[in-house]
């Protein structure tokens, strides 16, 4: 038997599989870079919309709104405003519904609403996550009790949006991995113009 040989063999057995495994391991990481970017891009876009409207809640051209709210709750916020600075006084919807989107491989993804006077947007990109929190103080840890009752409308000086997406598939580093969806999340806390007391 030639040891010389059978050594080569293992040898060059043990770089196939090192080089298999870095292959897969790059392609792993190209994948979840490539993915992590799209969620970030969904993300950034959806982020715009709600910097663009929720400030604005309760505006008007000359003056501040008498009735801001219609609803406050945890999945969704419904107020008046004019968004487009054209006159007219609009009723925005934000609303985070429990119908999963059709094409998505994802359990968890469901579809966003936001709908200005009637006119609907759906968001379908991989939201998995839509929340809502209200605020009476300025910088409190502790929001208001959702839904927020008619009579309360007018306490509230502050709202919070948690959004969070996940990618429609999951990516697996090796064949007998579960795999995971790669997670994009977003926070912000607003303190629109025209919530502040005794404006």
């Amino acid at each position: 038997m030639n040891y010389g040989i059978l050594i080569s063999y293992i040898i060059a057995g043990f770089l196939m599989l090192t080089i298999l495994s870095v292959t897969q391991n790059v392609n792993y990481s190209n994948q979840e870079v490539s993915t992590t970017l799209t969620k970030s891009s969904h993300s950034k876009a959806i982020e715009d919309m709600i910097i663009h409207d929720i400030p604005k809640i309760g505006y008007q051209e000359k003056g501040i709104l008498s009735n801001i709210f219609v609803k406050a709750d945890s999945t969704e916020i419904s107020f008046y405003s004019n968004l487009d600075d054209a006159g007219n006084v609009e009723l925005v919807t934000w609303k985070y519904t429990d119908a999963p989107v059709t094409n998505s491989k994802n359990p968890n993804d469901e579809i966003l609403v936001r709908t200005v006077d009637g006119d609907k947007t759906e968001i379908t990109v991989g939201v998995t996550k839509f929340r809502i929190n209200y605020y009476d103080s300025y910088g409190s840890d502790i929001p208001m009790t959702t839904p927020v009752s008619s009579s309360d409308f007018s306490k509230i000086v502050q709202v919070e949006i948690e959004l969070e997406l996940q990618s429609n598939y999951t990516l697996s580093q090796r064949n007998t991995d579960s795999g995971r969806y790669t997670k994009t999340y977003w926070k912000k806390r607003f303190s629109p113009v025209n919530l502040r007391p005794n404006n």
